[in-house]
């Protein structure tokens, strides 16, 4: 006989199979597999939208989950409306059920456990919309998912804050380089001579002879990494950390010596100040000679965009940047110095809330904790 403390999902939700007209789709509401962030990190912003006439629609209080290799836990509570690819399964919940309770529901590791046990295929494992339907989720009265689903919002609203501070904080930053490098109202502009249009002292040169490139060290795919450990793990998605070991560093960063990373096939640009190791497609470079690293990240920052699955870093290489006398580099160091420490700051900030939220869902859903 079923525990009358669990129900099939089935009985909480249902698949949607409402479609939407090609023309509501862009690039900052189409959702695929690809932009869906491993670790239930949400969604990021889509490289490019297929052709067709329409997609499988989504709106506010959707729950949306990736159906490709369940094992990367990707999983967004919608708060628009868009379209999405086929690899996207879209949770309509029912009016019994409080749609972020069972967000969280879903968030838990056992369901993504559960999705992978039952999911098809080997290379490519896709779970089964039958077998997922029905996994045993909390019976709760709607009072008592309202309370866990409050308690758990909690910490979402103080990670989803502290990004938005990250943002900020990277732009003031993107915005001074700006400011004094491209714009040249840099510390002491009004006396300085211009010649041809740019600074005097100032050199165009190309990039390769600006970078000196670092070997990759012990390299660690997502299977080898741990939820958490001694040292970070840099991969080439957009999460901040793609995972831990307990091993040596293969890279030591700080703020006086920080190291600049490039994912190779999708242009992500991240400047390091703290010991880290590397995923696969990650390249670490510094600065060579007396050019300053925190210069040369943002000078380059932008520069090469991801368009199709390829590598791209012979293609930054190749680019030319401006380089602006020493003193002036140092100067631009100083001033981000403390925006770099407390981007790092927040960063830890928000492993630790999630990792706190991650300990109470179980314990939540099993009612073992009361709240």
């Amino acid at each position: 006989m079923m525990n009358k403390k669990y129900k099939l999902l089935s009985a909480a939700c249902e698949y949607s199979k409402v479609r939407i007209s090609a023309d509501k789709v862009s690039l900052s509401n189409y959702i695929s597999t690809e932009n869906m962030v491993p670790n239930r990190g949400g969604v990021a912003l889509a490289e490019s939208v297929p052709d067709a006439k329409t997609f499988l629609a989504y709106i506010p209080g959707n729950i949306l989950l990736s159906n490709i290799r369940p094992y990367f836990k990707k999983i967004w509570f919608a708060d628009r409306k868009g379209g999405c690819s086929n690899d996207v399964l879209v949770l309509n919940v029912k009016k019994n059920t409080n749609a972020r309770f069972l967000y969280y529901v879903l968030s838990d590791n056992n369901f993504f456990n559960y999705s992978t046990v039952t999911s098809k295929g080997t290379k490519m494992p896709r779970g089964s919309k039958h077998a997922i339907m029905k996994y045993l989720v909390p019976d709760m009265d709607l009072p008592t998912q309202q309370r866990i689903a409050d308690t758990l919002s909690t910490y979402d609203d103080l990670i989803e804050n502290n990004n938005k501070r990250i943002a900020l904080l990277e732009k003031a930053a993107q915005e001074l380089y700006k400011e004094w490098f491209v714009r040249f109202r840099f510390p002491g502009h009004e006396t300085t001579k211009f010649v041809n249009g740019l600074p005097e002292g100032w050199e165009v040169k190309k990039d390769k002879s600006l970078v000196n490139r670092l070997p990759f060290g012990t390299l660690y795919k997502s299977e080898n990494t741990l939820p958490e450990g001694k040292v970070i793990v840099i991969d080439q998605s957009q999460d901040a950390y793609a995972g831990f070991h307990n091993d040596a560093p293969s890279h030591i960063a700080s703020i006086e010596n920080p190291i600049a990373l490039f994912g190779d096939h999708s242009c992500k640009y991240q400047l390091m100040i703290t010991p880290f190791s590397l995923s696969e497609n990650v390249v670490p470079y510094t600065a060579k000679g007396d050019m300053l690293t925190v210069y040369l990240y943002y000078s380059l920052c932008g520069l090469v965009e991801t368009s199709e699955y390829k590598r791209h870093w012979k293609e930054l290489m190749s680019k030319k940047v401006l380089v602006a006398p020493h003193d002036l580099q140092k100067n631009f160091s100083i001033f981000l110095k403390d925006k770099l420490l407390l981007i790092e700051s927040l960063k830890e900030q928000n492993f630790n809330l999630a990792k706190q939220r991650d300990l109470l869902l179980p314990r939540l859903m099993s009612g073992k904790l009361e709240v």
